[in-house]
């Protein structure tokens, strides 16, 4: 095969080494003046006006302004079925390549169901870290499960398979080969994770009971709806079962698929508490913000808010910023800000195992995002028995009942985080109180007790109404399962 590359940047850069050796880079494209005429890899780069005069099979974009670069090649004459994302390069490479990473455990001698969960590259975000828990709630309750994704942290691989679960990367996914069907043909039922992989969500569930499971901000939908485009309208004949994590994700879904989810079903979370609980007023003061640093996260607010605060408040008083911070503009603001601050402290990404250590040194959660489905980092603060002040833009606030057990202040509004901050920072004496009120909400709706038995109940409803609505899928999927080997049970 002979490809064109679009975009030499960055994305390019941290994605070259997955192109096979027996895949031909004909050429690159860029729109980048300054780089037309140069060389890179022994291949010359060009405008993409000059597109006509290339030899190739596919021309592939490398880089996130994808859409914006595949309408300008179809303005220019190249056919839509000639352009490729990245991930379906990857694909078309890798499809039946399965690398396994065992957990640190015996095997399941005895199992109910064998339950595949996919969901996108594994690092230390909020979806992913929910499928994680998933599938130990699953298999706490006797299943044999196996997580599957295209890639993902090595940090974060080795923690869940630390944590006893079994994972398969799958370059190829979210698009399916023969042989990621063979595979997951092994499986009594599939919990597909995140809005991200629809592909799977629709093609999996022709062959198997599919339990979709959503996550994501409105921001998101657009960019997935472009790459998958003619499964826009087939919703409404769609055997899958839809749940939303929080009534968040579920208005953000419902926007482009009317009342096509009716639930919702909120995540569980493991309980690492050991019982000590914030006591009273401490020596210094620690507010954090926890998660990537970008916009919708709202660093910006954090530190504003934080800024407004005179210099008695904050005498002893810090301010963490909790997580991975690129070199994009709005990172680069965020370091900016802080730097004018001593009281501002960047931190960078934690592993799971830091943070759970960072929870006990921080007082209070904050989590002013303009729009957080359901972020964990305040499920587990409140595992913890720590406050949250969270925006009326999370998930979260439908938990919560302002100044008893957590606080909320309005979305994108620095003032008022200010206050809600300023009144703590006088009021410390009531934060053990309202810290063992945030922790009953965990225990109510987010022990992983409740979540296991939740999850197992969805997934068989999730079964019998797939086989329901299709009597034929019904007599394959009971032949298949008499059939099945243990593939699954790694």
């Amino acid at each position: 095969m002979k490809i064109v590359i679009f975009g030499v940047g960055r994305f390019y850069q941290e994605r070259k080494a997955w192109i096979p050796a027996d895949i031909e880079v004909a050429a690159f494209l860029d729109n980048n003046s300054k780089l037309q005429g140069q060389y890179i890899e022994n291949r010359i780069i060009v405008s993409p006006c000059e597109v006509s005069r290339l030899s190739y099979d596919k021309i592939v974009l490398m880089s996130v302004s994808e859409e914006s670069m595949k309408s300008q090649l179809i303005e220019l004459g190249v056919k839509e079925e000639s352009i490729w994302y990245w991930e379906r390069l990857v694909s078309e490479a890798y499809h039946g390549t399965f690398k396994l990473h065992c957990a640190v455990r015996n095997p399941i001698k005895g199992y109910k169901k064998k339950i595949l969960i996919i969901s996108t590259a594994l690092d230390y975000n909020g979806g992913t870290i929910a499928a994680v828990y998933a599938a130990k709630a699953l298999q706490e309750r006797g299943n044999n499960v196996l997580l599957a994704a295209p890639r993902g942290n090595k940090d974060f691989i080795n923690e869940i398979t630390e944590g006893g679960i079994n994972l398969a990367l799958c370059p190829a996914l979210p698009y399916l080969h023969k042989e990621e069907i063979f595979l997951i043909d092994q499986f009594d039922a599939v919990l597909v994770n995140v809005f991200q992989m629809l592909l799977c969500a629709y093609e999996i569930s022709k062959i198997k009971p599919v339990m979709w499971w959503i996550h994501e901000p409105e921001g998101l939908y657009k960019r997935t709806l472009t790459r998958f485009q003619k499964y826009i309208n087939q919703n409404e004949k769609s055997t899958i079962d839809i749940y939303a994590v929080s009534n968040i994700a579920k208005r953000n879904f419902n926007l482009y698929f009317p009342d096509r989810i009716k639930e919702t079903f909120s995540y569980g979370i493991p309980d690492e508490n050991d019982g000590k609980i914030l006591k009273g007023k401490t020596e210094e003061l620690i507010f954090a913000i926890v998660g990537n640093v970008c916009p919708r996260k709202a660093q910006d607010v954090f530190v504003k808010a934080a800024r407004l605060l005179n210099a008695v408040e904050k005498g002893k008083v810090q301010f963490w910023i909790i997580g991975f911070a690129g070199t994009d503009e709005y990172s680069n603001q965020i370091r900016e800000m802080a730097a004018e601050d001593e009281t501002l402290k960047i931190k960078g990404l934690f592993t799971r195992q830091k943070m759970e250590e960072a929870y006990k040194s921080v007082n209070v959660l904050v989590c002013p995002s303009l729009e957080d489905p359901l972020p964990i980092v305040a499920t587990e603060s409140m595992m913890w028995g720590k406050p949250c002040i969270v925006s009326d833009g999370t998930g979260t606030a439908q938990y919560i009942e302002d100044g008893k057990n957590g606080f909320i202040c309005r979305t994108g509004d620095p003032e008022d985080l200010c206050e809600k901050m300023r009144w703590i920072i006088h009021n410390q004496e009531k934060l053990p109180e309202i810290g063992r009120k945030a922790r009953e909400i965990y225990e109510a709706h987010f022990s992983m007790e409740s979540f296991g038995e939740r999850l197992e109940t969805a997934l068989q409803d999730t079964m019998e109404h797939w086989c329901n609505q299709n009597q034929q899928s019904k007599n394959v999927y009971g032949e298949q399962h008499e059939k099945t080997g243990d593939l699954c049970n790694i």
